[in-house]
């Protein structure tokens, strides 16, 4: 008799112990699909740090998935690529980026983004060589004192809208300190030309003034200084705009995140000119056009 209770309470025990583990393990499936679902959820929003936080759920739930450990990569080498592009380390950011795209079994929504970003990369590359290569040749030129010369060539990435990219902020800077350079070059220059004109000294007057290749160069300047303008282009609505608006303009420029330190007052002047245009207040077009 005893012998047949102690067997009908093992069998009891082992069915309480089945059932439990049964239980505990239909839960941490559920956990684990909750997780793996609002990953990917979190992924297709853009909130890739919350993804990584539900796949690393899902690894505790379910030790070593391969699916959600792979889903966690691919996700953090997407952030790794998205940290390197914002920091302006192309390579490294399209090094990312080619994982993300090659991963199997993982985010087709981060393989059709990575794809998309490895494209921009090499476009953002190949600008900054074609970049780098213009502002070579325009600082080639300003230790030639070819200042009107290299101004021109400047006017050639400043005229171009991607170059205003936060992807070039380093070369954009480059060329700003650059253009500065330039006018006061000019400007030192054009005051020694006075100062000779003034002279009743012949020898005097030609060593002081500028050489054939540098004026010629000023002369046919065609960029934005004040050194080879028309009167029109110092004029808005047909009016003459003045010291005192300039300096105001250059404030209002400052305050709106644009570089007017190393603007010419001619740079200003369009500005102006532009906004006034455009029927848009200064501060819009420097956050448009200047930042």
């Amino acid at each position: 008799m005893k012998k047949w209770v102690w067997v009908v309470a093992t069998v009891v025990v082992a069915l309480l112990i089945g059932g439990y583990a049964y239980s505990n393990h239909h839960a941490t499936a559920k956990e684990y699909q909750a997780a793996m679902t609002n990953g990917r959820t979190a992924i297709q929003s853009k909130h890739y740090t919350q993804a990584e936080s539900y796949f690393q759920n899902a690894l505790k739930r379910r030790l070593n998935d391969e699916s959600a450990q792979t889903y966690l990569t691919q996700t953090q080498q997407f952030v790794s690529g998205e940290n390197a592009l914002d920091a302006r380390h192309f390579t490294t950011a399209r090094k990312h980026y080619e994982a993300v795209k090659a991963t199997t079994q993982g985010s087709s929504v981060l393989v059709t983004r990575a794809t998309a970003k490895v494209k921009q990369v090499k476009g953002i590359l190949a600008n900054v060589k074609e970049f780098k290569k213009i502002l070579t040749k325009a600082t080639g030129e300003n230790q030639a004192l070819n200042y009107g010369q290299s101004n021109t060539t400047l006017d050639e990435l400043f005229n171009n809208a991607k170059f205003r990219q936060k992807y070039y902020q380093n070369l954009y800077d480059q060329a700003l300190a650059l253009r500065k350079s330039n006018n006061a070059g000019q400007a030192a220059n054009t005051s020694s030309a006075t100062s000779a004109s003034s002279s009743s000294s012949t020898a005097s007057s030609s060593s002081a003034s500028l050489t054939s290749s540098e004026q010629a160069a000023a002369s046919n300047y065609s960029g934005s200084n004040e050194y080879t303008v028309t009167q029109k282009e110092k004029e808005v609505n047909g009016k003459v705009i003045t010291a005192a608006q300039i300096a105001n303009a250059r404030k209002t420029i400052s305050a709106a995140g644009g570089h007017s330190d190393a603007m010419s007052d001619q740079d200003v002047r369009v500005a102006i000119q532009q906004a006034s245009k455009q029927k848009i207040s200064l501060t819009q077009y420097t956050q448009q056009n200047l930042k």
